[in-house]
């Protein structure tokens, strides 16, 4: 009968878009874009665009935890993004939750960085006890990747200025480099979420590729066993790269959504929307095209679909997400409980550009 064995959660994929989860990526990038061959040119002129303090600050700051930047992922994990008050955070909520913080926080995201960075060279280490120079420098130095490391001691051995130079450098580059960038390119990013969320994937790896067109990195892939939920992000500048977070139980996968809008966009002078897709992908199921008959009637409550389903809520939840993230459906939350009824005004837009095709 086989052996009895504890089982593990299923793996989560869910997609979202914020400021913190975009800006991280942003920031990460920016630091990296000294190629102009390689880089989005965007990433290349921004980088150019700050001061030299700002990217002195910006080499220091995110050039001092290892290839893979880890101080700023332990900047974005103090924040709980996928908690669902910060789901669709701002900067406002998120500078407001850094400067929350005390020093010694700062101080102890920068400890957990290199102790992320020793992990993955198989050693284990202690961060020193005391603040004796040569012992923070000897500990420091494995994560030194541009920046100088008398200042990274420096700055850890005073943790209320790097706290002041962390905050700093994050308020310089969404004011002066990334806010309006960010808010021209949200409609792309929001149009991609729809699409992305609108397909039924059969496995992370099958996500990833589809959205990205890149394999899943096998680093990510032999972690898999150790995440529970897997967040997928469009950016609108990571160009030809794949990026991710992997900060067990919970994984970050960043797409190009250029590269997602642009398989999916009409051609020019087409009549038909570039919405049109994902609102055929959530009508081609059979289960869905009967939760909207049954919604004919009037709004159900979600418990009352599943009732009249005799399927799991979890099935009957991927299907009304399904219609949701396709504008079929619109949802009235109310004491605690989700009302479903039809868009109507979103189903004759898509009969009459299918009539258009005919």
């Amino acid at each position: 009968m086989g052996e009895l064995i504890l089982g593990r959660p299923a793996l989560k994929l869910e997609f979202a878009v914020s400021v913190p989860l975009d800006l991280t990526s942003a920031l990460s990038l920016v630091f990296r874009a000294t190629d102009p061959r390689r880089f989005d040119r965007w990433l290349v002129e921004a980088r150019e665009r700050l001061d030299p303090e700002a990217r002195h600050d910006l080499d220091t700051v995110l050039g001092s935890s290892g290839r893979l930047l880890y101080y700023v992922e332990e900047l974005l994990m103090s924040f709980d993004p996928f908690t669902p008050e910060h789901l669709d955070a701002d900067f406002d909520a998120y500078i407001a939750h850094l400067r929350s913080l005390p020093p010694w926080a700062y101080h102890s995201m920068m400890a957990q960085s290199l102790l992320r960075v020793y992990r993955d060279r198989g050693v284990t280490v202690a961060p020193p006890d005391t603040a004796d120079r040569t012992a923070w420098r000897a500990f420091l130095e494995p994560g030194i990747t541009r920046a100088d490391l008398d200042e990274v001691v420096d700055l850890v051995l005073a943790p209320e200025q790097l706290k002041a130079r962390t905050i700093s450098l994050i308020e310089r580059f969404w004011h002066d480099c990334y806010h309006d960038e960010y808010h021209r390119t949200l409609p792309e990013m929001r149009r991609a979420l729809r699409q992305a969320r609108s397909t039924t994937y059969p496995s992370v790896a099958v996500a990833f590729e589809e959205l990205s067109g890149h394999r899943l990195p096998e680093e990510v892939q032999l972690a898999l066993p150790h995440v529970e939920r897997v967040t997928i992000c469009p950016s609108y500048h990571l160009g030809n790269f794949a990026q991710f977070i992997l900060y067990p139980p919970e994984l970050i996968l960043y797409f190009n959504c250029q590269r997602t809008s642009a398989a999916t966009q009409p051609a020019r002078g087409s009549k038909l929307s570039a919405d049109l897709l994902p609102g055929l992908r959530a009508l081609a199921d059979g289960t869905r095209l009967r939760i909207i008959e049954m919604l004919q009637g009037g709004e159900l409550y979600a418990q009352e679909i599943v009732g009249r389903l005799g399927i799991s809520q979890s099935a009957v939840s991927r299907h009304l997400s399904m219609l949701e993230a396709a504008d079929i459906v619109k949802v009235r939350p109310t004491n605690g409980m989700k009302y479903y009824a039809i868009n109507a005004q979103r189903l004759r837009q898509i009969a009459e550009e299918l009539e258009q095709i005919g």
